[in-house]
């Protein structure tokens, strides 16, 4: 259980991760090197589409959703088979 939350959280927080990346705004400019190890806090006005998972499959949502401002968006290193 705690996987599979943990795996969604991560959904979320890629799809976070890449909106405030696309949409990054003011006079802050932010340039990510290394995106496995980069750690971001959402901020105000961020939508997009997310992951979820339904039966441990990852999906992309058909609408957009606004991120509550606030949470942070980190990278994961990638699973190994």
């Amino acid at each position: 259980m705690l996987r599979q939350q943990m795996e969604k959280l991560t959904g979320v927080c890629a799809i976070a991760f890449a909106s405030v990346f696309a949409v990054s705004c003011g006079t802050t400019k932010v340039v990510f090197v290394d995106t496995n190890e980069a750690m971001v806090r959402i901020g105000p006005d961020v939508r997009g589409k997310v992951y979820f998972q339904r039966d441990g499959e990852w999906i992309l949502s058909k609408n957009k959703v606004t991120l509550p401002e606030g949470w942070y968006a980190v990278g994961l290193p990638e699973e190994e088979d």
